[in-house]
């Protein structure tokens, strides 16, 4: 209870009411609602429903999203011991249901039926009799196109309703079945032409089609059984992970570098070889796109936790390898139900066993949505291989709303043991760095350079776990940054004002302008007038702008000037320790900007870490080399061991 209090103390912000009492037979803890995620939840589902029943469903979309996004996994599962039963928890896990049911409702009524449908899937597979999901689960089906399929849902729902509880399905799913077999136009959405739905297809698919041979290649495929005949034949729904990677040559390719058709077929030999190497199969490779499945088998479901580890080494080696910066590769997970049969199983289906397994059409669908919002290098996932591969890999918050997370690298713990044995002297010299930092309250640039090879993935998680657990002054923890070169200028900006602001992944935008309002008026020593000013363009800054220097520009010179008081004054008091990874990648405009920061923020501490793989950055910016008196350069050159080697190729 004394660590609580002093916890308690350190986190303390004005405005913030947290006290810990003393009060028979035990403690209480005194705070504000509000700072409360299930309170936070509970609030914005109430809206969000409101917002539905009030034929908003954009808006409440918005809020539902946000709502769905507080949770990552079971309330206090963490807590909960073998045996106890905490009937407290029971309404709680019912509001999630129902919110993200009244989610459902919301993506359906906006046309986002491929969205929602591989999480319709799993959550029906998981509350297999709640009939407000089934009738989702059918509606979305019908929308896309597969009316057959949505009428063997009902089917399956109604067989295991009356064999288990000796009930029918109520009156509103069968009129959704009768509308069904009608193909009535009610089921369409507003503005959408009525009558049968035309399936549609991926691109992968599409792309297929155009280089198959005409007849034969379509004749010899073995078709697959969908709809009823899944449940009556043997080969059943298992979990699965589907990755997809896409290649993108860069129009700098020389003649000295080969052709296109060579890079991407040495490419597709390390998809390949990875992917077999951990028991993945290739289902499809087409040209610049190869798809993946991992499936769970009846030892240890890991195949989320392969199929992201797999992602990270195919980026690896292609980052390793001399012609790799001509390249752009963009890779994405998901994770669900599909068709598969257990590898014993094999002979007795010699009719499945000559192609590779089926993959779920949902499975693509949000591979295909999470690899288009992706940038060169980055690994998007879902967020049910987020909760799967939790345990191995970090994950963060995509800077597009509701789309996905992103892979940050592996977890510290399990780098720890060999970035300590194989980069010991360059780990002193980077801790000496930001002892300096601190002590002195002065800015610093590092550049970290190497290839994966070298062990750099490695040898940054090391450094960045130990940066993590130690603390700035008195006993406020370091503010730890990562982010990638892609982010820009404006997203660099805003990142860092974020975590100045104490904002989480999580926050709603409410909430997130809430605290940005919050600290201005902390820190800013100013009036009114000026404060609401500094409020008005620092919320700019949360804008989506799709070009950096028209933003920059459009900020001004004045909310350029207020974004350097708030960062100043929050980084003086609590260290900022920034690491941006693959800086060779960026455009002069970051790289202006990045060389500007220990100048712009002179008085305070604050450690700006990049990586970069190849030395065009050190071309492109040579004083950074160690002519400036506040930059280090620190070049990854040793050979590191097998087992170091592994976990930065894994």
């Amino acid at each position: 209870m004394w660590n609580l209090r002093g916890s308690l103390a350190s986190a303390y912000r004005p405005g913030s009411e947290v006290s810990l009492e003393t009060r028979s037979p035990g403690y209480v803890l005194n705070i504000d609602p509000g700072e409360i995620d299930v309170f936070q939840f509970h609030d914005l589902a109430a809206r969000g429903h409101q917002a539905l029943a009030d034929h908003a469903p954009r808006q409440a979309l918005e809020l539902l999203r946000d709502a769905v996004a507080l949770w990552r996994g079971p309330v206090l599962a963490d807590l909960v011991e073998a045996g106890i039963v905490w009937p407290e928890l029971a309404p709680i896990e019912s509001a999630r249901l129902v919110a993200m049911e009244d989610r459902f409702d919301a993506e359906l009524q906006c046309g986002g039926q491929y969205t929602v449908l591989g999480d319709l899937e799993s959550l029906v597979e998981a509350e297999p009799f709640r009939e407000r999901l089934v009738a989702q689960l059918m509606l979305a089906l019908y929308r896309c196109g597969r009316q057959a399929d949505a009428l063997s849902v009902y089917a399956r729902f109604r067989a295991a309703l009356v064999e288990q509880l000796g009930l029918d399905p109520g009156r509103e799913l069968q009129v959704l079945q009768q509308s069904i077999l009608a193909q009535s136009a009610n089921l369409e959405l507003p503005g959408q032409p009525s009558g049968p739905p035309v399936r549609r297809e991926s691109a992968l698919l599409e792309a297929g089609r155009a280089r198959a041979a005409p007849a034969t290649a379509a004749e010899s495929l073995p078709r697959w059984p969908t709809g009823e005949s899944v449940a009556a034949d043997p080969i059943a729904l298992r979990q699965a992970s589907a990755l997809m990677v896409q290649v993108k040559i860069r129009p700098t390719l020389g003649a000295d570098d080969g052709s296109a058709d060579d890079l991407l077929a040495d490419v597709e030999w390390i998809v390949r070889s990875e992917v077999e190497r951990v028991g993945g199969t290739m289902a499809a490779s087409i040209g610049a796109i190869h798809l993946a499945l991992f499936t769970a088998d009846s030892r240890r479901d890991v195949h989320a936790e392969h199929a992201v580890l797999v992602a990270m080494a195919i980026r690896n080696r292609v980052e390793a390898d001399p012609r790799g910066h001509h390249i752009v590769l963009q890779a994405a997970v998901s994770t669900g139900r599909t068709i598969a049969r257990p590898p014993d199983e094999q002979d007795l289906y010699p009719a499945y066993s000559s192609a590779a397994p089926p993959v779920n059409s949902a499975l693509v669908v949000e591979c295909q949505v999470l690899v288009s919002h992706g940038e060169g290098g980055e690994i998007f996932v879902c967020d049910r291989t987020r909760l799967a591969a939790s345990g191995v890999i970090a994950f963060e918050r995509t800077r597009v709303p509701h789309v996905g997370w992103r892979v940050a690298g592996l977890r510290g713990a399990v780098l720890h043991a060999a970035g300590e044995r194989e980069f010991e002297f360059e780990l002193v010299v980077l801790q000496s760095l930001l002892s300096r930092v601190i002590h002195r309250r002065r800015p610093h640039l590092v550049s970290v350079l190497g290839l994966p090879r070298n062990g750099k993935p490695c040898f940054m998680a090391t450094f960045e776990s130990r940066v993590r657990s130690q603390t700035g002054h008195g006993l406020k923890p370091l503010q730890v940054l990562r982010t990638r070169a892609f982010a820009g200028v404006r997203g660099l900006r805003t990142e860092i004002l974020l975590a100045c602001c104490g904002v989480q992944p999580a926050d709603p935008p409410g909430l997130v302008r809430e605290k940005l309002a919050r600290t201005v008026r902390e820190v800013m020593d100013a009036s009114e007038h000026r404060m609401e000013r500094a409020v008005a363009g620092l919320t700019q800054l949360l804008v989506e702008q799709s070009d950096d220097s028209q933003c920059t520009q459009d900020r001004g010179a004045a909310t350029v000037r207020e974004w350097t008081e708030v960062v100043t004054r929050i980084v003086h008091d609590q260290p900022m320790v920034v690491f941006i990874d693959e800086l060779h990648l960026a455009d002069d405009n970051l790289l202006n900007f990045v060389e500007g920061l220990p100048g712009a923020l002179d008085t305070v501490p604050l450690m700006v870490v990049v990586t970069a793989g190849r030395p065009e950055l050190l071309q492109r910016r040579p004083d950074w080399g160690g002519g400036e008196p506040h930059s280090t350069t620190l070049t990854l050159d040793v050979e590191p061991t097998a087992g170091c080697l592994q976990l930065s190729h894994r």
